[in-house]
Parts: structure tokens; sequence; C-alpha cells
């Protein structure tokens, strides 16, 4: 059994350190998404999607980043034990603190607060707040917005502007989710990828009083990188395998004085003669 070497912060402590941006110096740190132990895989034991993660992690690792986040679907089937204990093997290697998100799958693609409860159990946290070196990150559970669970929402909805005001001050400001609010615009038809027609506007507008210069996301197995009213949405690429396009990778986003770059990296290894899809 391999017990999760959470390295993120509890909600609740991040909360005592939101308060402090602290000082900016330049650094570089790593998004990635959709690590989804056994999505698409035919190996058996579930190889292809174990090789993969571990070889994300350790290209990850030789960079050097100051922190990792994965905005969800952690395994494709969140009652598997074996996904289970792949994903914890893989994400165990990480030498950079990380922080992780709920996704769809990670919930079965479904929201109760059971289920909610039973991923926080597993993972430790379905949030996250903190500051480095200056600069403000924010993690949400996006599953109660796609699901319209409008109290488990508006609990959330509370804290992220309380982390958003404590935030006010920070030279950078990042979301980060599973479900993109939306993929290249906000008028786009509502979709399996992106958030109900009604929910958009509102939280645009949020992260727009508060000043957050980039949302990150996933879910889509296929990047998107567009700027809307001052604030970047991008969706990553999936670490492992995809949905038959696009490499499968990670993106690094390097910090300076002056903005923010964002750079993909390939997942190495990654052979689509082992997906299905």
């Amino acid at each position: 059994m391999f017990r999760l070497r959470i390295l993120a912060i509890s909600a609740l402590t991040a909360m005592m350190f939101a308060s402090c941006t602290g000082k900016f110096t330049p650094f570089t740190f790593v998004h990635c998404t959709d690590t989804q132990i056994g999505f698409g895989d035919k190996s058996e034991g579930f190889v292809h999607s174990d090789s993969l993660l571990t070889a994300a992690v350790d290209a990850i690792n030789s960079l050097k980043p100051e922190f990792t986040v994965v905005t969800g679907d952690l395994v494709n089937d969140v009652d598997d034990p074996l996904q289970d204990e792949l994903f914890r093997k893989g994400i165990a290697r990480f030498e950079v603190p990380y922080y992780l998100l709920p996704g769809n799958h990670d919930y079965r693609n479904d929201w109760t607060a059971k289920i909610k409860n039973d991923y926080v159990a597993q993972r430790g946290y379905d949030r996250f707040s903190f500051i480095k070196n200056g600069c403000a990150f924010i993690g949400i559970d996006s599953n109660s917005i796609k699901a319209g669970a409008t109290e488990a929402e508006n609990e959330q909805w509370a804290w992220l502007e309380g982390e958003l005001k404590k935030a006010k001050k920070a030279k950078y400001t990042f979301l980060f989710l599973h479900c993109p609010i939306f993929k290249k615009d906000i008028d786009e038809p509502e979709d399996y990828e992106n958030f109900p027609m009604e929910s958009r506007r509102k939280y645009i507008d949020l992260l727009k009083e508060y000043g957050v210069d980039a949302v990150l996301a996933g879910h889509t197995h296929k990047d998107y990188d567009t700027v809307f009213e001052g604030i970047r949405l991008v969706a990553a690429n999936p670490v492992c395998n995809g949905i038959g396009h696009g490499q499968p990778g990670f993106n690094t986003v390097s910090l300076t004085k002056d903005g923010f770059e964002i750079e993909f990296h390939p997942t190495p290894g990654f052979d689509p003669a082992k997906c299905r899809l």
C-alpha cells in the first residue's frame, strides 16, 4: 500500500498564509492535468499509464520547478484500487511540493456530498490557497459548479472570494480548476467541457474584480489558450493518454517581473499505438 505523500497545505492552513503576499522573485511552476491512470489504456496492469506518469514526474523533477499543480481526473475509475495505487506511486516520485484538485472522474461523473467527502477522505482536501514569492495560487473544485450543486457552490464561492481578497496585493494571481470556464469564447454553446452559461459571467466578473491573471484548467484533453477581458484562460493537454488529438504533456509557467510565459513539454515515451482512442 502506497501512502499519499501530500505536500500541499490544507485549505484551512492555507488561509493563514494568504493574507501575507511577501516579496516577488522570479520562479517557475508546473501545471499538469488528467493523469487519469487507466484511461484509454489497453495494456495489462495499466503499465502504459504508469510509465507515462512516471516519465512525466521525472521530467518535471529535472526542471526543478517550485511546485506542481495537477488539475483533476487523477485516475479514470476512482473505484479501481490498482489505478489508485499507481497514481499514488507515481506522484510519490515528485521531488517538489504538489497540489491536487478533483476532476469529474474523481467524482464518478456525479456530485453528492458523500462523493465529495469520499474524495476528501482519500486525497486530503478539495481546494487550496497559498502564497509563493509574492504570488497567489488558488485551487477550487469545479464539480459542484458543473453539477449545479447550489449549496456546495455557494459555500465554495464565499471561500474563494475570501481568499481572493487576501491575495489582493499579490504580484500575480492564478486560479486552478478542472473544467474550464469556457474554451474559446464566453458565449460558446454549453457542453461537457465548459461551465453552464449562467455561471460564466459571474466567475469572470469575480476574477476581474480581484485581479486574477490566469485560469489554468484541464478536462478537454486538448489545449486551449485565450485571453478574455485581461484574463488568460488555458486548458492544458493531458499528462497521459489523450482522446486521439494532441500530444500528452504538461506546461511550465515561468514568472518574471514583466509577466509570465507558458511552455508545453511533451510527456516522454507516449506511444499512440498503446492507446485505444
